[in-house]
């Protein structure tokens, strides 16, 4: 009876605890021992210390770990089918400090913004617009990795939450926008080689 009390509960929760259990049950020794159980019998995934699902999908789970944050990066640009890359890894944004939990980074920024809350089967989580995890990818990927989603984005979007991200430069490159840039040279791939041709209209130093 109480696993199905469970059940219905917990399916669109995308992550629970031993307490959210303990208060449908009654009885918190026999919460863990049916959470035990559950877990044996590999109907809910234990995915760490009190962290609880009945999804296997970390798109799903994962921004309820480390509140707040949203899935971005090569992780969001691979889930719409932009990048044919599909990473190991799940990357997401927070506000709060970089971490790591098993496989899935989280990425401190002060950009947090350019995301929207959706459902993967019917459960609900938030992940980054195409154009936002594009630029939140600049760093932590190799431009090599996103650039194939570069056609399918909105330009206008892309460069607009560039101005507020602080990446002009590199996205205007990118796209060819004529827009005003700072005489500081940056590299265009911050993660590649540090050295290539200095390109002076944009200011960049094109290293990839």
């Amino acid at each position: 009876m109480y696993e199905l009390s469970v059940l219905n509960a917990m399916k669109e929760m995308p992550v629970f605890s031993l307490s959210d259990v303990a208060k449908i049950t009654t009885n918190r020794a026999y919460a863990k021992v049916l959470l035990a159980r559950m877990v044996k019998e590999k109907r809910v995934i234990r995915i760490m210390r009190d962290k609880y699902s009945f999804h296997d999908n970390p798109l799903i789970f994962a921004p309820f770990l480390n509140n707040p944050s949203y899935v971005s990066c090569a992780s969001a640009l691979s889930y719409y089918g932009l990048i044919s890359q599909i990473p190991n890894s799940i990357f997401l944004m927070t506000t709060k400090r970089s971490k790591k939990i098993g496989k899935i980074f989280y990425k401190k920024t002060k950009n947090f913004f350019g995301f929207n809350s959706i459902k993967i089967n019917g459960v609900k989580t938030f992940i980054a617009e195409p154009e936002k995890a594009f630029i939140d990818s600049i760093g932590i990927h190799p431009l090599h990795i996103i650039l194939e989603a570069l056609p399918e984005l909105d330009s206008k979007k892309l460069l607009d939450y560039a101005k507020k991200s602080g990446e002009t430069k590199r996205i205007s490159y990118l796209l060819k926008k004529e827009v005003k840039v700072s005489k500081k040279y940056i590299y265009l791939d911050p993660l590649s080689k540090k050295k290539g041709e200095r390109d002076e209209k944009w200011k960049l130093i094109v290293n990839c």
